[in-house]
């Protein structure tokens, strides 16, 4: 086969130069014999010559050039590829453009100069003196530098196009660019710069006939950057041989000598060396992106996909009309990272890559990703809640209860899995069903063994699901934007001098429309949207602001309270924010106090201990809020320099008639008075309430019964017609008297 393609490739090229043998401008047996060579041994390259002598012996004057053609032909790619081959031992070509720069340095500098220098010398030593002048191919340095080209341009243009119609295209790489095997607006460029050049060439102006070929180079780099190596070498072969036929055709018909013949060849040699390359650097590049993609989407620890993996492979699958049913299982380690800091990374790596050949090997698996450290994801073809159940249970008692041995001790595998049966029907994407299998596999967490949850995940769930969430968006949104106003709430404080006030501000949100949005509304979302710290930062410049511009109110202001919520105390930069904005504002920090929940100073200890250390070192107040909910100790009280603290409504709504909560309140406030901390009692709603309150000791308190929350321009004015200050139980309870007839009024 080698050898009939090597003859009728020799036809071919002696066709392209119209039967002149003298003046050939493609030799294309050289890149024959050098593209088999190089696709199966060095040894199939010797297989050209038979095809080429035969040529040679057809075609050719003198029997001697046939044997000289011949070995010419075949014995400079053997070299090269010998040469080729021992450098790639040495050091593989890492990309490539590596190998194309050894294909065309092999083909230019070592398989073409042999092959020159062979026919040249055959020429001129072997071919005996009588018969030379039977020789129509030019002797010395003509033919020399001819055949070093034309041997060049053949394997230059035709190695390429045979190796890739010989590697599989299952085995190519880019295949999905295999689809165009021509690129036809390349093929029309060239057809357009052919026909004008012939054109031109016609009013005998072959100069700047010859200057027109010169557009092949932009059609070119035009084929090399858009398409496939298959794609290119085949619109390259038939772009540059029809350019070749072109270029002969006027030779022929303005009588030009070889070497006017052999600038066509020129042209094209460089020509092809350019799209070599460029075709190579996009390749690469092409490649590179595609390994940047592959690794965005995998988890190189495990070789899972990762989360953004599995959205992308669940939208895809989902995406499917007539889907199948699908199962969604979330895997957790609970101990995960007690795991990683009792044995150490490697053991802790080792546990991982065993559940994901674990999660691999389960019946129906579309895909399986790693979320995050001990945390995993399964889909799986399932059409009932049962053969859901039944994967969840098959892997939740390969891993639940392991005992891992470490050096340091051993420890319990604890898993947790919760599952969903994704509705065929819904109109579901990956996200919904990533949220919803993360619902899941907190409910599983928090029931008892086995900790194991599989629900269906119907129509109706996913829309509740993306009503929460865009409910969760809004308050985003809202907060985001600043669309707030704050509320101020009178704290009934004894120690406030006359005519001041102490009050707790408010946040309250505004909706697109204008009414407000009350905090049961929206602060459980805002924690679950990660807000609150931008919420709290919102807060502290708008009631700072506020106060810097309204002197009047700031005199008047004896303590203004502001909440934290935890995740603000968490950030390390939040005393630092407070400072500037103090500072921006010029506001006394001895008449600000912040109150921390105590929740969530239970769940953080260290940062809100040093939060509020400096906090006091600026002086700043600091509040103790809703204490009792987290069920501390007092050992708390002791811990915190707190200047306040405010009893939870829980404890103070039933004050009457629950004795406990009675004794709460009573051991709080002798604690409390021992560690002189000021005492404040919320949810102070009826008279009764406030008389138990002032009988148990508590002078400080908050609640409807002493004032709504107003607006904060709105407040001051409100509490004109009387004196916030109660040095007495008498004095206190005739405001009391007087604020709940206003109340009345107003409801």
């Amino acid at each position: 086969m080698i050898a009939t393609l090597s003859f009728i490739a020799c036809l071919l090229a002696q066709g392209i130069a119209l039967g002149h043998n003298e003046r050939l401008l493609i030799w294309p047996a050289g890149g024959i014999a050098f593209a088999f060579g190089w696709r199966y041994g060095r040894r199939w390259a010797l297989a050209a010559a038979p095809g080429v002598f035969a040529w040679a012996l057809l075609m050719l004057p003198s029997p001697w050039t046939a044997p000289i053609v011949a070995l010419g032909t075949v014995i400079g790619p053997v070299v090269a590829l010998t040469a080729l081959s021992q450098l790639g031992m040495w050091k593989p070509p890492d990309y490539r453009l590596d190998a194309a720069v050894r294909m065309v340095v092999g083909a230019v500098f070592v398989a073409a100069p042999i092959d020159a220098i062979l026919v040249s010398i055959g020429q001129t030593s072997v071919v005996p003196a009588s018969l030379t002048a039977a020789i129509v191919l030019p002797t010395g340095w003509p033919l020399l530098l001819g055949w070093w080209l034309i041997d060049a341009l053949g394997i230059l243009l035709l190695t390429p196009l045979l190796l890739a119609w010989l590697e599989p295209t299952e085995h190519s790489e880019h295949s999905d660019f295999e689809a165009t095997l021509v690129d036809h607006p390349s093929l029309l460029l060239t057809l357009a710069v052919v026909l004008a050049s012939l054109v031109v060439s016609s009013f005998g102006a072959g100069l700047q006939s010859y200057a027109l070929a010169f557009f092949y180079f932009p059609i070119v780099a035009w084929i090399s950057i858009r398409n496939s190596y298959r794609s290119t070498a085949t619109t390259l072969a038939i772009t540059a041989l029809t350019l070749l036929m072109l270029r002969s055709y006027q030779v022929d018909a303005t009588g030009d000598q070889l070497f006017r013949a052999l600038e066509a060849s020129v042209l094209v040699f460089c020509a092809v060396v350019v799209a070599l390359m460029l075709q190579a650097i996009a390749a690469d590049r092409r490649v590179a992106l595609l390994r940047v993609a592959h690794q965005a989407r995998q988890d190189l620890s495990t070789g899972l996909l990762n989360d953004r993996g599995l959205l992308a492979e669940v939208g895809e699958l989902l995406a499917v009309p007539d889907r199948p049913g699908y199962g969604l299982l979330g895997l957790h380690f609970a101990n995960f990272d007690a795991l990683n800091d009792l044995s150490g990374s490697i053991p802790t790596l080792q546990l991982e890559q065993d559940a994901a050949t674990l999660l691999r090997r389960q019946p129906g698996v579309c895909a399986a990703a790693r979320l995050s450290g001990g945390r995993f994801a399964l889909l799986i073809h399932a059409e009932t809640l049962a053969a859901v159940r039944s994967v969840a249970r098959e892997v939740y008692s390969h891993l639940s209860g392991q005992v891992l041995h470490t050096n340091n001790g051993s420890i319990r595998l604890q898993v947790c899995i919760g599952a969903l049966l994704i509705d065929r029907t819904a109109s579901i994407t990956s996200e919904d069903c990533l949220f919803s299998l993360s619902d899941a596999m907190a409910i599983a967490a928090s029931v008892r063994d086995p900790q194991l949850f599989v629900e269906p995940l119907s129509q109706s769930a996913i829309d509740a699901r993306r009503a929460h969430q865009s409910k969760i968006e809004h308050i985003r949104e809202s907060i985001r934007e600043h669309r707030f106003e704050m509320h101020a709430q009178t704290i009934l404080d004894p120690e406030a001098p006359p005519g001041k006030v102490s009050y707790e501000m408010l946040i309250r949100l505004i909706e697109r429309d204008g009414s407000l949005i009350h905090p049961p509304e929206f602060l459980s979302l805002a924690v679950q949207a990660q807000m609150t710290p931008s919420m709290d930062r919102g807060v502290i410049k708008r009631v700072f602001g506020w106060l810097a511009s309204n002197p009047e109110a700031l005199a008047r202001t004896h303590k203004c309270s502001i909440n934290l919520s935890g995740l603000t105390m968490s950030e390390g930069s939040i005393a630092g924010y407070i400072r500037e904005q103090r500072a921006l504002y010029a506001i006394p920090a001895n008449q600000i106090v912040f109150e921390i929940t105590e929740s969530e100073a239970i769940r953080n200890p260290a940062a809100a201990s040093r939060l509020v250390d400096e906090l006091k070192a600026d002086g700043f107040g600091i509040a103790l809020d809703d204490f009792g909910t987290g069920l501390a100790t007092f050992e708390y009280l002791k811990r915190f320099p707190l200047d306040y603290l405010k009893i939870d409504g829980s404890f103070i709504r039933s004050l009457p008639t629950d004795e406990i909560d009675e004794e709460i309140v009573l051991a709080t406030v002798r604690v409390a008075r021992r560690l002189n901390i000021c005492t404040i009692a919320e949810h102070v709603h009826t008279r009764e309430i406030f008389d138990r309150l002032t009988d148990l000791g508590v002078r400080s308190m908050q609640g409807e019964l002493l004032g709504r929350p107003i607006r904060i321009d709105q407040f001051f004015a409100a509490i004109d017609g009387y004196t916030i200050a109660a040095a007495d139980r008498t004095r206190s309870r005739s405001l009391i008297d007087q604020q709940s007839e206003e109340t009345s009024r107003q409801r």
